[in-house]
């Protein structure tokens, strides 16, 4: 008796985490939305970077943070606004109501799947991120319910709408197709150690600088202002969610070095936001220009870079896997799994999340 109680009591608690998150995540996209329709206001950027160097930003205030600096025209994501939002009101649960430690989990894959659409996704980016190649597999049924829960809630309660990608198919098999997709994984993993790297470096330099105090983070505004003023990177300022269809048709692959650039400064120098939209848009534009150069199939290279870039990044192969099924058809799901993989161990030990540990079984890279 006493264990169908606690089942239903979890469930009942899925249910209400899910159903939060959801909602959270609906209001969340819209407010982006409405950012992306009304424009960006660059000569807001020093104000926000004295917000944000002034007061240490809560959990539960991410999502207006995150809505300022698209305001603002930084060059951020959404995937970490609402994977925190999700994990913070799971966090909660566990913790005043009920000691499992299921429900900050629960709420990462809630928060990732209804923020892109990408249920399958998100159940497994909260399975995998914690520890590179370790799944808790007691977690897989709360974290596959409530991702799907909180996508249902945002498709069906709120309305939203996600973009719709066109599917892709592998050609005819041939050693030199395949040949051809192993060099576009290294050097989508090339790619990948240099925005990591660039990141690293801006972050260090920007720590070193001997202004301090609330004027740093005027200073961090002041730069963001100056570089996303230059012509080559106005197609930069913001989401770019406007773009993230334009690698599938055509090739723009000067587009992914100014991103990956302005992405770099946006967080290095302590803007609020996620790195995954712009890692697609990196990604993607990058494995287009790519696929122009070696005549492979340019939706398919355009969706490898997508899912690939950033699945390596993060350490989490299994959740591009199934993020490239779901938005681009399943045909290619193995190549999404294995071109992640290099990109995973060559883009060295650190990824997006610097907390993240490795498991003893698997080999690390020495870098």
């Amino acid at each position: 008796m006493a264990q169908i109680k606690a089942f239903l009591t979890n469930l009942g608690l899925l249910v209400a985490l899910s159903f939060a998150t959801g909602s959270l995540s609906s209001l969340f996209l819209a407010g982006l939305d409405w950012i992306q329709h009304n424009g960006s206001y660059l000569y807001a950027l020093p104000l926000v970077g004295l917000i944000f160097q002034s007061f240490k930003v809560p959990a539960y205030l991410i999502i207006p943070a995150t809505w300022l600096s698209h305001l603002a025209g930084a060059s951020v994501g959404r995937e970490g606004t609402a994977v925190t939002t999700g994990r913070e009101l799971g966090r909660v649960l566990g913790e005043k109501i009920t000691s499992s430690t299921i429900f900050p989990k629960a709420g990462m894959a809630a928060g990732f799947a209804s923020v892109f659409g990408t249920p399958l996704a998100g159940a497994f980016f909260a399975l995998e991120v914690g520890e590179v190649g370790k799944i808790n597999f007691r977690h897989i049924p709360a974290c596959l319910f409530s991702a799907f829960f909180a996508n249902y809630v945002s498709l069906h309660v709120y309305g939203t709408k996600h973009l719709s990608y066109p599917s892709v198919f592998l050609p005819s098999f041939s050693a030199t197709f395949y040949a051809q997709l192993a060099l576009l994984g290294l050097f989508l993993a090339l790619i990948a150690f240099l925005y990591k790297r660039s990141e690293s470096i801006i972050i260090a330099a920007f720590d070193k600088s001997p202004v301090q105090g609330p004027l740093k983070g005027i200073l961090a505004g002041l730069i963001l202002f100056g570089v996303l003023s230059i012509p080559v990177f106005h197609e930069t300022i913001g989401l770019g969610s406007e773009f993230l269809l334009r690698p599938f048709t055509s090739v723009a692959p000067d587009f992914a070095l100014w991103k990956l650039l302005a992405t770099n400064l946006s967080l290095g120098l302590g803007f609020k936001g996620g790195e995954a939209t712009p890692l697609f848009l990196i990604g993607s534009h990058a494995a287009s220009g790519f696929a122009s150069w070696f005549s492979l199939p340019l939706g398919l290279s355009a969706a490898i870079g997508f899912v690939s870039l950033y699945g390596g990044l993060a350490k989490t192969p299994l959740a591009a896997t199934f993020l490239g099924m779901e938005l681009f058809g399943p045909s290619a799901w193995f190549i999404y799994f294995i071109i992640t993989l290099i990109v995973l161990f060559g883009a060295g030990k650190k990824g997006i999340f610097s907390n993240q540990t490795w498991a003893d079984y698997l080999p690390k890279p020495i870098y």
